[in-house]
């Protein structure tokens, strides 16, 4: 009977992990980068299984409480009773949302200094040792070391676009560009598309035009977007995928520029097949 139950098991989660693989909604769960590991998985359940069948022609083995069986058996009836689906902008709270530089996110998290001037000094392109830093305690002069900041590449050909339009393969490498360096994006135009998401630290008139971004799996994933503001901003619905038209403007907060777009346009749209940026 256990022999029985564990071929189950192995067949059962072997369809599963395949049916996602096939419709494409492996996704919704995993990062892309996966996919080859996890159809080793299903071909390695499958032979697991055929032994199994094997082993229905002997006694028991080794005995396993049914609790033991249930445990491995929930993925499987989790599955079933709750197939996977895109996370959406009411889970965006609970994931975190990342709208600000840097630096402006530290001090809103309120760092201890040293945390705060050690995130400063990894992000932000722009800084410069103090005089006192630079120089060091022997007196000789101090060796300048040129670290390559591939972000920085980006900035001529993303403002040679007329229209800076941010695409699923660009969405990260865009938005990253633009938040180290937004002077350099002052008055360009800007479309991307998203989903609609507020929260209390916005104005009526503002909503986070946003995309979930996954590293390794959906457990990770954090959202990542632009304020967008307008007159007609407080018309649009929270949690609506559309696509906005705007010109990129930079504010101050907590003493830091950050980028915002100011809206000219927005149209609802479909979700994507696939919803998330990858990391």
């Amino acid at each position: 009977m256990r022999a029985l139950l564990r071929v189950g098991i192995c067949f059962g989660i072997a369809v599963m992990l395949l049916s996602l693989l096939v419709s494409g909604e492996i996704t919704l769960v995993v990062h892309p980068r996966f996919k080859g590991l996890i159809a080793v998985s299903i071909l390695l359940l499958i032979v697991l299984g055929l032994v199994q069948l094997w082993n229905l022609k002997r006694g028991e083995i080794h005995r396993i409480g049914a609790w033991g069986y249930l445990v491995i058996l929930l993925p499987l009836l989790f599955f079933m009773v709750s197939p996977p689906k895109a996370l959406d902008a009411s889970i965006a709270a609970n994931k975190g949302v990342s709208y600000m530089n840097a630096q402006a996110l530290a001090k809103q998290q309120k760092l201890s200094p040293k945390q705060s001037a050690a995130s400063q000094k990894g992000s932000n392109p722009n800084d410069s040792p103090s005089p006192e830093q630079a120089q060091p305690s022997d007196g000789t002069e101090p060796e300048i070391v040129e670290i390559d900041n591939p972000y920085k590449e980006l900035v001529p050909k993303i403002k040679a676009e007329p229209v800076i339009t941010f695409t699923e393969k660009n969405y990260a490498d865009y938005f990253n560009t633009i938040n180290m360096y937004p002077k350099e994006f002052e008055g360009k135009k800007i479309r991307l598309k998203g989903f609609v998401y507020r929260d209390e630290t916005l104005k009526k008139n503002e909503f986070v035009t946003g995309r979930f971004t996954v590293t390794c799996c959906t457990a990770d994933a954090t959202v990542i977007g632009m304020v967008t503001t307008g007159s007609h901003a407080g018309q649009v619905k929270s949690n609506q995928w559309i696509e906005v038209t705007g010109t990129i403007q930079t504010v101050m907060y907590e003493g830091y520029e950050m980028p915002v777009i100011k809206l000219d346009s927005y149209k609802p749209v479909s979700p994507p097949k696939d919803p998330y940026i990858y990391f």
